[in-house]
């Protein structure tokens, strides 16, 4: 699958970068709220798109509304922090991270088109 992973910590990316490549999958990732707003209304097609917890909750909501419109194909999942905890984002999926890369693994299987 082809991914786009967006979060503000440059840490939680680059592991998930690596879990997910490691898995066969084709990973780019973005670490700034402007990246993840331009890359809305960019044309490259994504499989799915991960947006974590660490993305201030506007500015997921923002992008989720404009990846709507530009990607309706694309399957987005949001990466919560700890259970119980329901962003106010509309994803396709949510997944817990710490539940680790098994579990985001289990997701993305469930949701590729």
């Amino acid at each position: 699958m082809r991914i786009l992973s967006l979060s503000t910590d440059p840490e939680l990316s680059q592991l998930r970068r690596g879990a997910l490549q490691a898995a066969g999958h084709q990973v780019d990732v973005l670490t700034s709220e402007k990246e993840a707003l331009q890359a809305a209304n960019l044309a490259e097609r994504y499989d799915a798109i991960l947006l974590c917890h660490r993305l201030p909750a506007a500015t997921a909501r923002k992008t989720v509304r404009l990846l709507r419109q530009s990607r309706p194909d694309s399957r987005i999942i949001y990466i919560a922090h700890v259970y119980g905890e329901w962003p106010d984002v509309e994803a396709d999926r949510y997944v817990v991270g710490a539940d680790g890369p098994e579990a985001l693994l289990r997701v993305l299987e469930e949701v590729q088109v």
